[in-house]
């Protein structure tokens, strides 16, 4: 008997020494955390957004030097004005009616915009790149900085505008048509590719670190002050080589 009641003593002392069972279903501590989406149909100031900032279909937002923890999205038929913000992730707009992004803007994603309207991006920066495609309005480019990824213009119609602007890898300006594309006073990482543009292409003082390949622009590109091989190797091909 002596056994046994020490037996069920040391028992009930290790039970008491167990971290209790967590509840059924219940969520971990870390989703407290976790902001929920906050949507954008006017004007925001100086604030800071919790989590990831969503521009609903049809609506405008305005946001003049807001931060923005999460990303943002700018849905159908939408227009996101973006002047001095930050957002922590990136920014994705398909099928939207303008994204405007300008004043020292800092994104630390990859700014996307693709099968909408039209698209500006000023004296602004995204960590991750950007790639604008698709568009049915002419983009413009201008001192759009990409720090760590490269730089796609494509598939837009009304041609495009990429100026003063610096890719950390590849700058592509591609298949844009229907009016010029106009690819000036730019810095790439690596390789500027412009190719295929249709309704008149003009390149003029760009640098690469590696080449300058252009091909099957209709009609030929002009231009000229343009710098292949700016690290010491690279070189002009195709239409760029006497440009």
């Amino acid at each position: 008997m002596r056994k046994t009641s020490a037996l069920l003593g040391l028992l009930a002392a290790a039970a008491l020494t167990l971290p209790a069972a967590p509840a059924f279903g219940a969520a971990p501590a870390k989703a407290a955390f976790l902001a929920p989406d906050t949507d954008c149909t006017s004007s925001l100031g100086a604030v800071t957004v919790p989590g990831k900032l969503v521009v609903p279909n049809g609506a405008t937002c305005t946001l003049i030097g807001t931060v923005v923890l999460g990303g943002v999205e700018v849905r159908i038929d939408s227009t996101l004005n973006a002047s001095g913000v930050s957002v922590a992730a990136g920014v994705l707009a398909s099928q939207h009616r303008l994204v405007s992004i300008t004043a020292n803007s800092t994104v630390q994603g990859s700014i996307k915009a693709v099968k909408g309207g039209g698209v500006t991006v000023t004296d602004s920066s995204a960590f991750g790149g950007l790639e604008i495609t698709e568009n049915t309005a002419r983009p413009g480019l201008t001192r759009a900085v990409s720090d760590n990824g490269g730089i796609l213009v494509a598939k837009n119609q009304g041609g495009a505008t990429v100026h003063s602007s610096r890719a950390n890898a590849n700058l592509m300006v591609e298949e844009n048509y229907g009016g010029t594309t106009s690819v000036h006073s730019n810095v790439a990482g690596d390789n500027l590719s412009v190719n295929k543009n249709l309704g008149g292409t003009d390149i003029v003082n760009n640098s690469s670190n590696d080449n300058i390949n252009c091909s099957d622009n209709v009609p030929a590109p002009t231009g000229s002050g343009n710098v292949g091989g700016a690290d010491g190797a690279g070189s002009k091909t195709g239409q760029c080589a006497a440009l």
